[in-house]
Formats: structure tokens, sequence, C-alpha cells
């Protein structure tokens, strides 16, 4: 029977997964795929040869292999389905936890359905860590269990093994083992578990001592607390919400079951998975108000308590005598917070976090057509199904309705936010690139480097970074974005505009990459093709900036002002800077400056505005446009060609 839940939830998890047709989590999923691709083509966890200090690399270890297929697009559906696998092999620790705890068969088949049918699953759908590291934490507190029942020296190395896997899946994870230990020390039995708890304590020091020295590796993230009022409402929301994501029904036993668990428990293995249960899900909901966006759900963070829930659960339902009073309390407590804290304030940008709940919320709005009614049908759905979950505890296979109540709208949750999940995918590869997502592969000569300039837009950047692995390299111009995160190598420009990485001149086709408002140029070199924001360039000699325009779209719309900058090919200027501005018939009369220098244009016609450029390079200076209306979407200007310099040495004289 597990084992044909195994093989449905992998079924239906990767046919779920098929509708999110490309990576758009960045620079989460970029980070994972070029570490894979890295190791599978050159043997070293690099991004392009650079090394991200990033510690969690179970999953590139992984999926390496996957990326040894060449074809970027059946490397991702490969690791789809890897990753349904893998979350649906997390049915396994969940029943075998059941069972060890004394909950009968049927609630446990039960216990790991809920695990893995849950809103957490949409995470099989990306690259990322999340299923493995979902999987590995419910196999870190079966080992802690087995540990504690029957201790030896085997089981604290296999409970150490485990604990390793999960801390190099997800960093977090690095707080699994310090709950074990506070579950040990709870049950008494230091002397037995000397040796994990030396292991744990040294490893937490060495742990701090890294921290401090390092930093947190790749994030560098910096604990950003919240005050204290806020911090409590959003760890009581974040506790909501992952008692929506169990299904609701089972959350009244779920919270009484383990309170007994603490408070009465019936063998030693209940009372340390209470303790470990509760001190996990504390660190989760503590990491969310310290660290990353504590303004939002961080539902990422949180997934692995869902089938903690379930496990609690079927703990309150084993014991023989079972009088729903403290349920219905639990009930109604849900209720009031179901109408107090509406789901709609929360789910406000459900685009940029990753909390599969509240993409469900969302994906439902849009069904509705309006926020405050999909607030309501959560609020009425998570009271309903809480009441159920509180009235079927006394009866006979109550908790099997119940626990079917839990599957059902957990499925459901799992489902919208799938949907959603895969529009954003289609949104983003909309956006981020062209019909033909290789379109660098097949414009470029060779291997290509991107060289960064200015704000470059991260999200397009990264997306042509996964889909092209042609792009061997990514540099950058001083003070330009790092797209990717990563102290990629920043080159020199040289007066003649030669672009010199450690004192030698780029070679090879370059993939100029600007923000939006910005445009760049290179000299003697073919503009090979466009995609927004980039540019694929082949130099006939070595890679030369010609010019680089700031407040200027790729169609020529200007704002008020911006920066130039122009080099002439030698170290020398002795010619002319040039500007054609054209004046659409819509805008009227138009009238640019260039360093002082102007020219009227009238509607409908195009005028050339220079100035003389004399001395040594390169030649900085500035334009100024009007009219320039900006209102809403629409954005009238005048048309500004990219700069250009003539030689002319009579212009100097």
């Amino acid at each position: 029977m597990l084992g044909a839940i195994i093989l449905a939830g992998t079924v239906a998890l990767d046919l779920l997964t098929r509708q999110v047709v490309t990576p758009s989590v960045f620079p989460d999923e970029y980070l994972y795929s070029q570490l894979g691709r890295g190791l599978a083509t050159t043997g070293h966890l690099t991004v392009r040869g650079v090394d991200p200090h990033f510690l969690p690399v179970l999953q590139p270890l992984l999926t390496a292999p996957v990326w040894l297929v060449g074809d970027v697009g059946t490397a991702f559906r490969l690791i789809q389905l890897e990753n349904a696998l893998v979350m649906a092999l997390a049915a396994v620790p969940a029943y075998l936890i059941a069972r060890r705890l004394g909950v009968g068969y049927a609630l446990s088949l039960g216990v790991a359905v809920l695990a893995v049918c849950g809103p957490p699953a949409l995470f099989t759908g990306m690259l990322m860590a999340e299923p493995f590291a979902f999987t590995l934490a419910l196999v870190v507190v079966l080992s802690a269990l087995r540990a504690i029942e029957a201790p030896s020296l085997r089981a604290d190395a296999v409970l150490l093994f485990v604990c390793g896997l999960a801390t190099f899946a997800r960093l977090q994870m690095a707080a699994l083992p310090l709950c074990v230990a506070l579950a040990i020390v709870v049950v008494r039995q230091v002397r037995a578990h000397l040796l994990f708890l030396g292991v744990v304590v040294v490893g937490a020091l060495g742990g701090v001592g890294y921290a401090a020295v390092r930093g947190f590796g790749y994030y560098h993230l910096r604990p950003r607390p919240l005050a204290a009022p806020h911090a409590l409402a959003f760890a009581g929301v974040d506790a909501f919400v992952v008692l929506l994501a169990a299904g609701a029904a089972v959350a009244p036993a779920a919270i009484v079951g383990i309170v007994q668990a603490v408070a009465r428990p019936r063998s030693r293995s209940e009372r340390a998975f209470a303790v470990l249960a509760l001190s996990f899900f504390a660190v989760l909901v503590l990491q969310c108000v310290l660290w990353g966006d504590v303004h939002r759900v961080q539902e990422r963070y949180l997934g692995y308590a869902v089938p903690l829930v379930a496990i609690a659960f079927a703990l309150r339902c084993s014991r023989p005598v079972r009088r729903p009073v403290a349920e219905i309390g639990v009930a109604a407590a849900m209720a009031v917070v179901a109408v107090v804290v509406p789901l709609d304030g929360y789910a406000i940008d459900a685009k940029h976090n990753l909390a599969p709940t509240l993409y469900a919320f969302t994906r439902l709005q849009g069904l509705l057509g309006s926020a405050s009614l999909a607030a309501a049908v959560f609020a009425l759905g998570a009271t309903a199904l809480a009441a159920v979950g509180a009235a079927c505890v006394s009866f006979r296979r109550g908790p099997l309705v119940a626990l079917t109540a839990s599957v059902a709208a957990a499925a459901l949750l799992l489902g919208l936010g799938l949907s959603w999940s895969g529009m954003l995918a289609a949104d983003g590869r909309a956006n981020y690139l062209p019909a033909d997502a290789h379109w660098v592969d097949h414009a470029a000569d060779g291997k290509a480097t991107m060289l960064v300039v200015g704000n470059a837009w991260n999200g397009q950047a990264l997306a042509t970074l996964i889909w092209n692995p042609s792009i061997e390299h990514v540099l950058r111009l001083p003070g330009a974005n790092k797209v990717d995160w990563l102290d990629d190598p920043i080159v020199r420009v040289a007066r003649d505009g030669t672009v010199l990485l450690k004192g030698r001149a780029l070679r090879g086709d370059v993939v100029l990459d600007t923000s939006p408002s910005a445009a760049a140029a290179l000299g003697d070199a073919h503009r090979v093709r466009t995609f927004g924001a980039a540019t694929v360039w082949r130099p006939r000699g070595v890679a030369r900036l010609a010019s680089v325009m700031n407040n200027r779209l790729s169609d020529g719309r200007v704002l008020k002002s911006g920066g130039i900058e122009v080099w002439s090919g030698s170290s020398r200027f002795a010619g002319w800077i040039e500007l054609r501005v054209h004046a659409p018939r819509s805008l009227g009369a138009a009238h640019v400056d260039l360093v002082r220098t102007g020219v009227d244009v009238p509607a409908g016609e195009t005028r050339v505005v220079r100035v003389a450029a004399c001395g040594r390079g390169p030649w900085t200076g500035g334009f100024v446009a009007s009219p320039v209306e900006v209102r809403g979407r629409v954005w009238r200007s005048p048309i500004v060609s990219q700069p250009r310099y003539v030689a002319d040495p009579a212009a100097c004289r």
C-alpha cells in the first residue's frame, strides 16, 4: 500500500508540475541549476567559474547527472520528475514515524498521504532543494526516535549521517540536530548519546565560527528582526498558515495531541517526538521573523511542519479516551483567527513570495474576481474544516473522516498553488525570453561572455544564463549590478574603449546586458541579435566599448536627462559626438541639449545635434530633452539615437 502511495504521488506530482514550464524563482533556481551543470561539465561546484561559497550542495550533487543530457528543457523536466519521486518518498518516513509512535495502520497511511499531497509539494516543479530537505527532515525525526528507543553508537552514527545530509540539503536544517539534542536532554538520555551530543556541540561551535568569518555564504544575510508586537503577529499568522496547509481539519486534534505528548506522554518516544516537533517549529517561525523577507509569510521555510502536524493528529486519535472539549476550543480559536486575520492582506505580493498556500489564495482570488470574496471562502473553509475535525475526534471512524477532509483540502490548495505557480512561470517565460529560449546559443559563434553594464535587469539576465550554456563567463563593468549575486570579475575599460580582464583584452562574442533604461554599444563589431536589454555582439578583433547612454529605452525614448560616455577607438578624440533626434508627430516639437548645445526639432522631423570632442578619452557628457511625459504606462518623449563619434580634425581647430 505504501508503494502505491509513492507511485501515485510521483505520477500525480509530475503531471501537476508540467504546467511549470521554466525556472522563474531567481536567483535560487539559477544557482542550483548552475552548480549542478558546473559539476556535471567541469567537475567543480562553481557557477561559470566563480565560487559562490554555497554550503547546501546536496541538490546539485544529486541532480548533476541530469545536466549531461545537454538540452536545458529536457534537464528541467527530468529534475522535476526526480523532485516528484523524492517528495513522494517522504511518505515512507512519515508512515514509519506514526507506526513507531503507536498509531494504527489506517491512520498511518493517511498521515503518509497528507505528508506528500499538501502545498509544500509545489516545490517539486522548481529547481530547488526543498523536496530533498522535506524528505530528509522526516528521516532525521525517524532516526532520532529509533536512536532514543534503542541507544547505540551505530544509531548515533546513523543519526549524525542523516542530520548532515539534511543540513547539506538546506542550511536551515542545521537546526534539526539541535532540536534532537534538546529532545535527548528532555527524555534524560544524555549518557546514552554522548557521541551525538558531542559532535553536535562541536559542529554548532564550528558553524558559529565559520559564520563569524565567512558570513552566511552566498546569501550574506544578517538578522533583520521585527519589533516584538509585529514579530508575534507574524508568528501567529505563520502558524495559522501551516495549519491551513495541513488541511485544517486535523489541526484541533493535532494541537491537543502535541500538548498531551509533552504533558502526559505514553512513552519516551512520544515525548521526544513532541519536544523535537515543537522546538523545530519554533526555530522555523523564529527564522521567519529574523531573516529574509520578515514582513511576509515565508511559508517556504515552514512547510516541513505539515507532516509533523499530521503525525500529532494521529497521536491524539490513537488514545483510547477522546473527549473533544479541547478540540472544540481550538476549533473556535481557529474560527476567530480566520475572521480577524483575512489572508488577502498577506497574499497581496504573491508574485514575489514563495508561499504555496498564499499562491492558492491568489489563484482563487483570480477565479472569483475578488480578494475579499477569496478571503471569505478561506475563512469559511478553515472554520468548517476545523469544526469537522473537532466533531469527528470522539467517533470510531471520525479520525479517518477528519484526515480524509484534510487530505482533500490540502490537495486542493496544492492544485490551486501549482496553477498560480505555472502562470508565474509562463509570465516569466514571456517577459524574460524570446520565442527561441536558446537565442544566444543559436546566435553566438561558439562560447560567449556576458558583460553587465549598469543596473541590468536580473530576471532577464538569469533566465538567459540558464537557457544558454554558451555564455561561459559573466563580467561586470565597474559599478554594474550583480545579476547573479556573485562576485563576478570586474573588467577595466582602457582609454580607447578596449575591455580588459586582468590586463588582457576580451575576445569572442559578447552579450552586452544593460538595464531597460540604458543603451550600450561595441565599436568595430557586428550586432548579431537583440532581445530586450541584451544584445549579442561579434567584435572583429578585441571587444571595445563605443558608447554607454543612461536613461534611454531600447526604442529611443528618453527621460528628461541622462549621462553619456563615448570611446573613440584610440586614446584621443578629434571630432564630433553626434545624436540624431526625432520628434514624433504625437508629441509635437521637441528640444534636446547635448552638453549645452541644443537643437529644436519640428514635429515629425529629425535633426542632428553635435558637440566637439577633443583631447584624451573617454568623452563624458550628458543630454537634456523636452518635452517628456510619463503618465502611467504612457511614456512620450523625443526619439534619441545612441551617441556616435565622428572623426574630424577640423572640429578641434
